[in-house]
């Protein structure tokens, strides 16, 4: 990831993070959920994990990530 974004729960509206390690061939194992707790239609699906890529590719990423910059 060369570039830097900045993501954002598309039904709060409040701040996300997200962190990431190497996973063995397919990408990286990301985790993403809100910075702070938060009252949000999508906290069923949070935190958001997975192996991939780009944290777009992250099952119910459309449903969840705002995405700014990259």
């Amino acid at each position: 990831m060369k570039d830097r974004s900045f993501y954002w729960c598309c039904s709060c509206r409040q701040p996300l993070y997200a962190t990431s390690s190497l996973a063995a061939r397919a990408g990286r194992d990301w985790e993403i959920d809100h910075q702070q707790p938060a009252d949000c239609p999508n906290e069923h699906l949070m935190p958001l994990t997975g192996t991939a890529t780009i944290p777009e590719d992250l099952p119910n990423a459309a449903r969840v990530l705002r995405v700014f910059g990259s």
